[in-house]
């Protein structure tokens, strides 16, 4: 019963480096959220069931080895330039995707590697060929496929046009919204515009959704800044990432806004997976290539205190790649914190102090590392480490960066230790996350490097293993392998989905979210 109409105001701390969805510079959280209201993919989803379901195609067959996918692409469908949906722009997408010219390792080997360019059997008709049988072929493709235009791509030189030419641009989608680019404005704001005409709006699993006419995002760097235009309704939901601010400015009896009603404080739990938090520990180099070296480093982190004294008890403790899912291993254990066993390591590992020196050295060099920090608010959660670490003899540097130039470096593998937020997923990627082959590629999940030859034979058979079940206990292996090598020196995550107010202006579902889903895509 929700009305279409008004608008909606949602604040980032990062202006994205591209808009694209894909290709170099393209892992920023807003660009996920607003590719997700741009683009369409062949088949959907029901985070609750994992059913598959139509979306640009109304139906499709799999052949009886598995490998084969055919697809009907509904006569409906249009862009939103008003160019119709046809089996041409299935190819030109997949070729864009599995172009490596757009820089983009990931993506270029979920496609190129993945599947054999599909071929068009019909204007609305389209087969592709999977290269090698895998329960995840048929999701990769009908989900993970972005569909542009091919009259737009034809007119591209290839990846490096495509990375130019819509690096502040959008390339038209079949979504319910559009980039709104008179009222963007680079580094400020990015506006998104309700489509009136989009091409599904009638049908029944639209009903209730993209109700608002604009979705604002304005971009506030400074985290403070941030949180006082939320108490002033200058953005209409905050998602409050301070246990601090949680717990004192949006206290009933210290913000007569909440007191009142206008302002609405929230938890929200589903079942949307948590990820990972952490240290995470660039093994392909000194001094982290020492697995020695890495335990000390977690052995010295005390993140129990910082949960009870700094968080408010707000947080639970990470041991695992898929914290809150079924893919964790339950067997996992948490580092202690224990600066004794850190320094028995270390010493084993060759790093001890000259006389008359506060840092620890080996062969000439002391051990230095630099820690990018994107809010000087941050100095209070690191400082802490700064300190336990310098008690040992290790110099941790703070070095301010902004988010865009250090995540950058973290996927350029420029960097010694960096603090990662990973969100979960679904179907977990170990061929992404921790496998040999990802590890020396830059733009993919493994940061760290991870290489372990048990891990990739587990990884394969993960990909081959229809079986739900069996799959579940495949990744809690390999969870419980990539753990013991102490690549990240794990850290909290927040056991509920969010936590955040809202202004008291909208209806909202009694649920809250759907199923599964955090609030940026709910």
């Amino acid at each position: 019963a929700a009305k279409k109409g008004g608008s909606m105001s949602y604040a980032f701390q990062e202006f994205p480096t591209a808009l694209r969805p894909i290709g170099k510079d393209s892992r920023f959280q807003i660009v996920s959220v607003i590719s997700g209201l741009v683009y369409e993919t062949l088949l959907g989803m029901d985070t609750k069931t994992l059913k598959m379901l139509p979306s640009l195609a109304t139906h499709w067959k799999v052949s009886d080895d598995k490998k084969t996918y055919t697809f009907r692409i509904d006569p409906r469908s249009k862009f939103s330039d008003g160019t119709p949906v046809t089996a041409d722009d299935v190819v030109a997408s997949y070729d864009i995707h599995a172009d490596p010219t757009i820089e983009d390792p990931t993506t270029n080997e979920r496609f190129s590697a993945g599947f054999e360019r599909p071929v068009k059997i019909s204007p609305l008709m389209v087969s592709v060929k999977a290269k090698k049988e895998s329960w995840r072929s048929l999701i990769d493709f009908s989900n993970g496929l972005y569909i542009f235009p091919s009259k737009y791509l034809n007119k591209l030189g290839g990846g490096k046009d495509f990375l130019a030419k819509y690096k502040d641009d959008m390339i038209p989608g079949t979504g319910p919204y559009t980039l709104d680019k008179s009222q963007t404005k680079e580094g400020e704001l990015l506006v998104m515009k309700r489509r009136t005409d989009w091409w599904s709006k009638d049908d029944p699993a639209a009903v209730g959704v993209y109700n608002f006419d604009e979705l604002r995002f304005p971009i506030v760097l400074d985290e403070k800044l941030l949180l006082e235009k939320a108490k002033k309704g200058e953005v209409d939901i905050y998602s409050v990432n301070r246990s601090s601010w949680w717990k004192d400015e949006f206290d009933p009896a210290k913000n007569d806004n909440v007191k009142r009603g206008l302002l609405q404080r929230r938890k929200i739990y589903n079942f949307d997976p948590k990820g990972t938090m952490g240290f995470a520990l660039n093994s392909r180099e000194e001094p982290f290539n020492d697995i020695k070296v890495r335990q000390a480093i977690a052995n010295l982190w005390n993140v129990d205190q910082l949960i009870e004294k700094l968080f408010f008890n707000e947080y639970e403790r990470v041991s695992s790649y898929f914290q809150g899912s079924v893919y964790a291993n339950p067997n996992d254990k948490l580092m202690p914190y224990n600066p004794t066993q850190a320094v028995k390591l270390l010493t084993e590992a060759g790093w001890a102090k000259k006389a008359g020196e506060p840092w620890l050295s080996k062969n000439g060099k002391i051990f230095e590392i630099d820690l990018a920090i994107f809010d000087p608010s941050q100095e209070r959660i690191y400082t802490p480490f700064q300190d336990d670490l310098k008690k040992v003899g290790i110099k941790l540097n703070l070095v301010q960066l902004t988010p865009q130039a250090g995540f950058q470096k973290v996927m350029d593998h420029q960097f010694k230790i960096h603090s990662q937020n990973w969100t979960g997923t679904i179907f977990p990627q170990p061929d992404d996350i921790f496998s040999s082959k990802s590890a020396d590629k830059k733009e993919t999940a493994n940061i760290t490097g991870l290489k372990n030859k048990e891990i990739d034979a587990l990884a394969d058979a993960y990909e081959k293993e229809y079986n739900p079940a069996k799959r579940i206990a495949l990744c809690q292996k390999m969870d419980s392998i990539a753990v013991l090598q102490n690549q990240y020196a794990f850290g909290w995550v927040a056991p509920y989905t969010f936590r955040g107010v809202f202004w008291n202006k909208f209806e909202m579902p009694k649920t809250g979210f759907a199923y599964g889903g955090d609030h940026l895509s709910n």
